[in-house]
């Protein structure tokens, strides 16, 4: 091959140029001397004096062009245009791009000229009217010829005949007829990415010449297709079977689509399948709730994944369905409950625990379902009603209570206690007032620990662990004073034997004792007017004077209300043994020395007022360790010892006087004052403490971090808070800003 720039004939070196590209172009083309046209391109470009590059790209545009048309020709002449097209298209380009390399050289000098000419028209007419074309690589010069001369002819002059016959072998393809060949489709649907390799943006001719008609007759297809279906089939059938049109679809783009227009054609099928019916859905979801239809529900979920926000409306009616399912058990349940909450509670763990457990399976665990959950829960059991002890907060703290209270002969073993617990945290964690089950829930425990009635101290120590990990360590603070008491107190009474022991003295009957700090235990009603009895006062005074000893400063309230003692009956052929209250041990007493006495001579020898006698001495009787004269117990009532007295069991409980309902709604609204008297100081703690690290604050984001710091125990009013600040600003802890009127400064 020789390098050297020589004189040219032009025309007689175009014609062989000529007559081996059209061979190149031809099918049946044959071997040619393979360095011919390389030479042939490299001397037009080199001639001497004049190169002819111009000329010869001129020539090879017109070259290319009339090739172009006659493959049109061909390929509207065939029936099956788009089998045509594909054949001429892959020959098309095999030809043209060993073209390109053969005016490799030619195309490095339009490089050249294309960095110091200025940007000209794509083409142009010359006078003759041909067409002329911007200077450019061969093969982008082919690729935008094929564009214009085949593509876009066909589309204007033969009625987009193309497009067409693709689009009725896809409607064949969604109908359920497979394709002879899908290979044709996808190498034409590629040429129309391919022609416009070397453009600046390569994918706008297809999307306007191919994606948008074709996602348009997308469109047409499942409108008319998802109108019939769910005119003809169940709700459950047609999700059923447009769950696979989806899916069909999905695959569909990916063999027929680029990879950009996958995603546009699957969302304009779930467009027309899915969105444009999915009120329909939506109403038949909330039925397959209602008959708990598990299948439907999860095919209704994965189909409203698919559009934006389509979860949205079925989080809403899942709430709902939770809230009324509550409700029910509500309606059904929660009157009883006030005597036994245990069912009622029951009912929502194991509502609770069904429902997760759908939301775990049928909805793919989504966060999204397991917050509706939440939020239907919440709204059950904040709910208000009229009678105080019918509250939610109440009722959970005496199903906690019946759990941790020791029972004779429990159903349950410690683990399903323990599974028990757990389940009546998550409970727990919807309250809003969680201060109001504080209150109740510390009074039954106190009463577990002073009863001996706990059925173990892990149990109670996983319950106050739970309660701290969703409210934190404030929140159980007294409660785990309360256990460490009970543990000091053990030890305070050996101690204390063990002193009497060195003394040398005898108290003349077991005593023990329980010393409580009297800040973290809750009040105990209940207490009377008492003298101790001789028999106990040597015990009483012995212990007072061991502890004052001891424990220097300290002060020791006698709760005698909360004292229990155990009695032998010694006077019957059979040994009994009573367990009684400190008051009833009083009332009894006084029958060692008289076997009967009357109800006037028992109130002066106990000191206690005669209706307080009244109930005290009942229980006894009716147990009939005591017989009276009559049933109106009054002054000469007369009160005796029943020597006859029998019994199944050798140890008895004798119960203090029956709480009746009015005196269970009469402590639990005592017990909601206390709440109402602790929120307002913890109100007030709250406030003083922001406004002692900010100094000076405004109204609203003052009341906002109130709130905030609140909220785990319980939500305030406004007007409690505002009601607070009042207070504190007449306590002079803080006062308003002489500079703004809603804005509030700390006193130091």
């Amino acid at each position: 091959m020789s390098l050297r720039p020589k004189r040219i004939a032009f025309e007689s070196t175009m014609a062989s140029l000529h007559s081996q590209i059209t061979q190149l172009f031809s099918p049946m083309q044959g071997d040619a001397a393979f360095m011919d046209p390389f030479q042939a391109v490299y001397d037009l470009c080199t001639a001497y004096p004049k190169p002819f590059d111009d000329a010869l790209f001129e020539s090879l545009s017109l070259f290319i062009a009339e090739y172009a048309r006659e493959k049109r020709e061909s390929i509207v002449d065939s029936l099956d245009t788009v089998s045509a097209y594909s054949r001429e298209w892959t020959h098309f380009t095999h030809a043209s791009r060993y073209l390109d390399s053969v005016c490799e050289y030619l195309n490095r000098i339009t490089a050249k000229k294309r960095s110091t000419m200025p940007t000209q028209s794509r083409r142009r007419l010359n006078a003759n009217g041909s067409v002329k074309f911007e200077r450019m690589r061969i093969h982008a010069l082919a690729f935008l010829i094929w564009k214009e001369t085949v593509l876009m002819e066909i589309k204007s002059n033969a009625g987009n005949r193309l497009l067409n016959q693709i689009f009725d072998f896809v409607k064949k393809d969604r109908d359920g007829t497979p394709l002879v060949d899908n290979g044709v489709i996808i190498n034409t649907v590629e040429s129309f990415v391919q022609v416009c390799e070397f453009v600046p943006q390569p994918l706008q001719f297809y999307i306007q010449e191919f994606e948008q008609p074709y996602i348009q007759s997308t469109r047409e297809y499942y409108i008319a297709e998802s109108n019939t279906l769910i005119s003809t089939m169940t709700i459950s059938e047609y999700m059923k079977c447009i769950s696979k049109r989806i899916s069909d679809e999905e695959e569909r783009s990916c063999r027929f689509c680029h990879e950009t227009s996958r995603e546009k054609v699957t969302k304009e099928c779930v467009s027309q399948c899915v969105t444009a019916h999915k009120e329909r859905l939506y109403d038949a979801f909330a039925v397959m709730l209602r008959d708990e239809n598990l299948g439907d529900c999860t095919l209704v979920y994965q189909l409203m994944l698919k559009i934006p926000d389509g979860i949205l409306p079925m989080l809403q009616l899942f709430q709902k369905h939770m809230f009324d399912l509550g409700k029910d058990i509500v309606a059904r349940l929660r009157p009883a409950a006030q005597k036994d909450p245990r069912d009622f509670i029951h009912g929502l763990i194991d509502l609770h625990g069904k429902w997760s457990a759908i939301c775990e399976k049928t909805f793919s665990n989504n966060p999204a379902f397991g917050a509706a959950l939440d939020k239907g829960f919440r709204q059950i059991v904040n709910e208000s009603y009229e009678k105080a002890a019918q509250n939610f907060p109440e009722l959970l703290s005496r199903f906690a209570d019946s759990l941790l209270k020791k029972t004779l002969k429990s159903q349950w073993t410690e683990a399903e206690l323990e599974d028990k617990i757990g389940k009546a945290l998550i409970l727990f964690n919807y309250l809003q007032e969680k201060d109001v089950f504080q209150k109740f829930y510390s009074r039954m425990l106190g009463r577990r620990l002073l009863g001996n009635l706990s059925a173990s101290d892990d149990l109670e120590m996983t319950m106050i662990s739970g309660l701290k990990n969703v409210c934190g360590v404030e929140y159980t603070s007294k409660l785990q004073r309360m256990f460490t008491d009970i543990t000091l107190s053990q030890d305070l009474n050996k101690r204390f034997s063990t002193s009497m022991e060195r003394q040398n003295l005898n108290l003349g009957v077991d005593f023990s004792i329980l010393v409580l700090t009297a800040g973290s235990w809750p009040s105990m009603p209940g207490a009377i007017d008492y003298d101790v009895p001789e028999e106990l006062l040597k015990s009483v005074t012995r212990f007072g004077d061991f502890y004052g000893n001891n424990h220097n400063g300290r002060k020791l309230s006698w709760m005698y209300h909360l004292c229990k003692a155990d009695v032998k009956l010694t006077y019957l052929d059979k040994k009994y043994e009573l367990n009684l209250s400190l008051h009833q041990l009083s009332v009894l007493l006084p029958f060692n020395q008289d076997t009967m006495l009357t109800l006037g001579s028992v109130v002066d020898r106990v000191k206690i007022k005669l209706a307080d006698v009244r109930k005290i001495i009942k229980p006894l009787i009716d147990l009939e360790v005591l017989v009276a004269s009559n049933t109106q117990l009054d002054d000469s009532t007369e009160i005796s010892v029943n020597m006859k007295f029998s019994n199944k069991r050798t140890k008895l409980k004798v119960s203090a006087a029956t709480q009746n309902e009015s005196t269970s709604t009469q402590e639990s609204e005592v017990t909601r004052a206390a709440v109402d008297e602790d929120r307002k100081l913890y109100l007030q703690a709250t406030i003083v403490r922001i406004l002692k690290s900010r100094r000076v604050m405004g109204h609203n984001q003052l009341i906002q971090e109130v709130i905030q710091l609140s909220t785990s125990r319980f939500i305030p009013s406004i007007a409690l808070i505002k009601k607070s600040v009042e207070q504190l600003i007449d306590k002079g802890y803080m006062e308003r800003s002489k500079e703004r009127t809603d804005q509030y400064v700390y006193v130091a």
